[in-house]
């Protein structure tokens, strides 16, 4: 018999399949709908007017937040009695699915750039006569479609109530369907030309035999026949077998992105009824999900949903994955927010689940921070898990089974999956999932997903038959359903064969995201310190004057910051909705965190007898530095309890007075009081400060007539560290092809304005304490004014900006040519610093025009270097000698308004001898970030006073304590440091406990060994960039 030559006239046979699938059809013509606002989960509020009576072809509009909910009742047929049936739904939008009043799934339409088309809900089968059911449909808009329309102006969307209707259907003729649409799917992407004529061959043979346009009762009998044909054809082609493909069901959830958290709650619980519905249906399907906050949420708002992922997760069908806490990006979150993210994560769901994953699952983020494999091994995590590097806009990462190593050296095994995080089971993903990836040579095995993600929905039930039909055609990779965790304990057992990746996971592309939404970057900067130092002090107050410590109120904080480090939230790039409940959630945020905080402070306030200043350092080194703080009388001068005056000035604010000195010598992690006198203060010299001209001790520092920074000098070696303009003000034209909120591309320096002409020109102080220019500069819209200062005995300048930013599509950037030779430049990142090339020679030097960084960057030669530091930006780029950091940018998708308003921020040009860890450039960038605090204190009639005062000492500079806490399980507490310098070291660190015993502990505060009982320090030997974690458990007096 001869072979059809022409695929798609097979093609266009097999099409003529699908209407006789369907043998009967209901159609529901009339819906009465009711409308309302979504205010918060599972909470609203109706409008006026009652309910409103829908017929098919009418329209409905909707907007975020508004919500529609549609209702019918249908009555199953006798015609319809005993067979398969489904309900077939597209009102456009997104809907929830409620059958009797019991959740059933969701549906999602591809109407007016709707993502998704999802229009089946399953319902119980067989069918039964008379059965009835009242259906509810809570819809509302396609957050993802409708986003153009919004950025636009647009604040509603009209849909139309295009299809309802109860079918039932053959089931042997859609199983037949699926087989033949997967088979000559197949035909076009099976390598072997043999194998794919043979499976052409059984699949002409096999439509032809069907009897078409002679009725429902010709066909079906056909069917019989034409399934035979093509089994018994199958059964003869040879199988390939050297290798084989898990795939996993998954939808990719983001927490918030074009629509806000409260609308991802909705859209979590229509994705995870989907899926379950799927589950009740299909014995074999498996989905791996991540994301504590979202089975949280299913916790709190749809308990029904949450008890079924119970049920699911013990059968094995529902695999829990990820640990964290939300997917967060790693670019900027620091350290301790990225273990706090799986500690609370984990947590949850050991007490819920009594599992937890393996792996930390990551597929879609904008980078990954060269500390994260320390963090997941610590974290008793295995494995590593992306996707995102798939879309590198300059290079194709060379692997995608690996060992990914740690700065500090810890290895993590890693997959990057050559197919993304989500989509169809079709042929064509099995193939590119096994011959896309890299080292399959090696472990013969790889892992896919299938399934509607980044707005939900998960898989379908297409996709599911997908997979069985699939798992029978010959020519193919083998597939099969299965989990992550099965994938990763396979390519396990190859590992010492898997090539090693020791450096950072750059991501070619989203370089934009280390500035956008400025605010967001300063509040998750300042939040992180805030409950760093929230904790300790309550740590230290529990155990000097029994202050209670908020557990639950700290965890609240956290995770309200977590939460925000969701990688479309903190990297800038969701919609203007999203910011405005998130700069809400800051601001409840910095409430908790301050309220702990200062009641700990409070508990610990030194008694005395007379008023005084108390001065705190958080920082874990002795600081000195200036400080402010309003008083209520005026006085002549500042003393230390030794009677040593102090630097200083009185001045007024808003009616109120002030001082502000120089603290001497205030200790680590404590306090010193100094106190008001009469007596006259000290004569000091002035900080020189005129228009052209800052000076101190120790900087002396030029400007020409336009408020341009001619020349540094270093007075102490008489070097010169300029070769050109410093702290110049530059405007990039900033238009990338799409998603201006992510993308920053290299050609901004193609079009630029520096910004050298001066509005105006203001000496504001020359003191004892420090000499200030104020510099106003303008560009369009824009004013940036800037106070140049340079401090008593300070080899730090200091730029403190307010921009009022008005622009569209533009970046601002400040640069400094320094006097430096060096060919890479280092950069400050979680637990430590990475260093980066500062030329182009390579094609992956150039792709790395931008990147992130935390408080520093810096560039030094042997002899010399200079660093600079911020209090909350992330980008810089750094090339040649010229070093610059990016200050704003103003993108216009997905918020029109990104960036808009005013700005406030610091960074500094610290220059220093030698390399920066010689410079102690951490120390410095802490401190800039957590400066010494002041509290005017009344005194008691207590006089016993203890003037100063340190709760933590440590031998090393270069160890940074980055949590003191409570431990979750209350047993003592949780010590956790990290070595910032790159320098192994021996270290002591004393507490201000008496005695307790001490165990070293992963970072999931797991304890792992003891390491003295009846400890009085903390001893320790800690290698380069190494985090420790310990458990102390104070030993206390016996009673009596």
């Amino acid at each position: 018999m001869i072979k059809t030559p022409k695929l798609n006239v097979i093609e266009n046979l097999v099409k003529q399949v699908n209407p006789y699938v369907i043998t009967d059809e209901l159609i529901i013509p009339v819906w009465r709908k009711r409308d309302g606002v979504h205010i918060a989960p599972n909470e609203y509020s109706f409008n006026p007017g009652g309910e409103a009576e829908l017929s098919l072809g009418d329209t409905w509009e909707t907007g975020y937040d508004m919500t529609s909910w549609f209702s019918a009742k249908v009555i199953v047929p006798e015609e319809m009695d005993g067979k398969k049936l489904y309900l077939r739904l597209d009102f456009g939008g997104e809907a929830l699915v409620r059958i009797n009043g019991a959740i059933k799934g969701a549906v999602s339409s591809r109407m007016n750039s709707g993502w998704v088309h999802r229009d089946i809900i399953h319902l119980d089968n067989p069918a039964r006569k008379g059965t009835v059911y009242n259906i509810e449909l809570e819809a509302t808009v396609n957050s993802g479609g409708f986003c153009d329309a919004a950025m636009a102006g647009t604040k509603t969307v009209f849909y139309t109530l295009n299809t309802a209707s109860l079918i039932a259907v053959n089931t042997d003729i859609e199983k037949y369907r699926f087989l033949l649409k997967n088979c000559v799917d197949a035909i076009s992407v099976i390598p072997d030309e043999i194998i794919k004529n043979r499976l052409w061959r059984a699949v002409d043979d096999s439509v032809h035999a069907l009897d078409f346009d002679m009725g429902q009762t010709a066909f079906s009998d056909s069917v019989v026949t034409a399934v035979e044909i093509l089994r018994n054809s199958i059964a003869c082609i040879p199988r390939f077998d050297y290798g084989r493909v898990i795939m996993t069901g998954h939808s990719h959830l983001d927490v918030a992105w074009l629509w806000t958290i409260k609308e991802i709650v909705r859209k979590t619980a229509r994705t995870f009824a989907n899926n379950l519905s799927l589950m009740d249906l299909y014995p074999d399907f498996r989905f791996s999900q991540s994301q504590a906050v979202l089975y949280d949420f299913m916790k709190t708002y749809y308990p029904d949903i949450f008890e079924r992922i119970k049920e699911k997760v013990k059968s094995g069908q529902w695999e829990i994955t990820g640990c964290a806490w939300v997917e967060a990006d790693t670019n900027i979150a620091g350290g301790e927010a990225l273990i706090r993210q799986l500690l609370y994560g984990r947590q949850f769901f050991l007490k819920e689940f009594g599992i937890c994953s393996e792996i930390y699952w990551l597929p879609d983020c904008f980078g990954f921070s060269w500390a994260l494999p320390q963090i997941i091994k610590k974290s008793k995590l295995k494995y590593f898990l992306t996707s995102k590097l798939l879309s590198n806009d300059t290079n194709k990462f060379p692997y995608s089974q690996f060992i990914w190593r740690s700065h500090n050296g810890d290895e993590v095994i890693s997959y990057l999956m050559p197919t993304g995080y989500g989509g169809e089971y079709t042929a064509s993903d099995i193939q590119k999932c096994f011959y896309g990836a890299q080292q399959t040579d090696i472990t013969g095995v790889s892992l896919g997903m299938f399934g509607y993600g980044d707005g939900g929905g998960g898989c379908t039930y297409g996709m599911v038959e997908n997979a069985r039909a699939l798992a029978e055609i010959p020519g193919l990779v083998p597939s099969c359903q299965g989990s992550a965790t099965e994938f990763f304990s396979l390519i396990e057992k190859k590992k010492n064969s898997l090539p090693v990746w020791d450096d950072e996971l750059y991501y070619e592309n989203h370089r934009g995201t280390y500035t956008s939404q400025a605010f967001v970057k300063k509040y998750n900067r300042k939040g992180e310190l805030l409950f760093r130092n929230a904790e300790l002090l309550s740590v230290i107050a529990f155990e000097k004057t029994g202050f209670e410590y908020d557990l639950q109120g700290l965890e609240k904080g956290w995770k309200l910051l977590l939460t925000n480090q969701f990688h479309d939230i903190l990297p800038g790039t969701s919609i203007h909705e999203v910011y405005e409940d998130c700069l809400a959630d800051y601001e409840k945020m910095m409430k908790i965190g301050s309220d702990i905080k200062y009641a700990a402070i409070s508990s610990l306030k030194p008694l005395g007898n007379s008023p005084a200043v108390i001065v705190w350092n958080f920082n874990t080194w002795t600081v000195s530095s200036s400080v402010s703080v309003e008083i209520p009388e005026t006085a002549g001068s500042i003393k230390d309890a030794l009677g040593n005056k102090m630097p200083s000035i009185f001045y007024k604010k808003d009616g109120k007075l002030f001082i502000e000195f120089i603290a001497q010598d205030v200790p680590s992690v404590g306090y010193k009081m100094f106190f008001l006198s009469r007596e006259t203060p000290q004569s000091l010299p002035l900080v020189t400060a005129t228009e052209t001209l800052l000076e101190n001790e120790i900087l002396r520092v030029t400007l020409d007539s336009q408020g341009n920074i001619s020349g540094i000098e270093d007075k102490r070696s008489g070097r010169q560290l300029l070769t050109g303009t410093g702290n110049l003000l530059t405007v990039f034209q900033d238009k990338p092809v799409h998603e201006s909120a992510w993308n920053l591309e290299i050609d901004i320096n193609k079009k630029f304005w520096d910004l050298t002409v001066a509005d105006s020109i203001t000496v504001k102080e020359s003191s004892p304490l420090k000499g200030v220019i104020r510099i106003k500069r303008h560009f369009g819209k824009s004013v940036i004014t800037q106070d140049i200062i340079l401090k008593k005995n300070s080899d730090m300048l200091l730029f403190n900006t307010v921009v009022d930013w008005q622009e569209t599509e533009k970046t601002l950037k400040a640069s400094f040519p320094v006097d430096i030779r060096a060919t890479e430049a280092s950069y400050e990142i979680a637990h430590g610093a990475i260093n980066r090339p500062n030329h182009f020679n390579t094609p992956y030097d150039f792709a790395r025009f931008e990147v992130s960084a935390h408080k520093w960057a810096d560039l030094s030669q042997t002899d010399y270097g200079v660093s600079i530091l911020n209090d909350c930006k992330y980008g810089y780029d750094i090339h040649g000698n010229r070093m610059r950091i990016t200050l704003m940018r103003s993108p216009n998708c997905p918020d029109t308004t990104a960036d808009r308003g005013i700005n406030e921020f610091t960074y500094a040009f610290y220059p220093h001898s030698n390399r920066w860890q010689d410079g102690k450039t951490v120390n410095k960038a802490f401190e800039l970030n957590m400066p010494l605090e002041a509290f005017y204190s009344e005194g008691s009639d207590n006089s016993r006073a203890v003037f100063e005062k340190s709760f933590l000492e440590l031998s090393c500079q270069n160890i940074i304590v980055d949590a003191l806490k409570k431990a979750q399980d209350g047993e003592g507490f949780i010590l956790r440091v990290y070595e910032s310098e790159g320098r192994t070291s021996q270290v002591s660190l004393k507490l201000c406990f008496p005695k307790f015993d001490l165990f070293e502990c992963d970072m999931m505060e797991n304890s792992e060994k003891l390491l003295e009982k009846g400890a009085a320090c903390v001893q320790f030997k800690i290698c380069p960039y190494e985090v420790k974690t310990f458990r102390l458990i104070p030993v206390r007096p016996l009673p009596g």
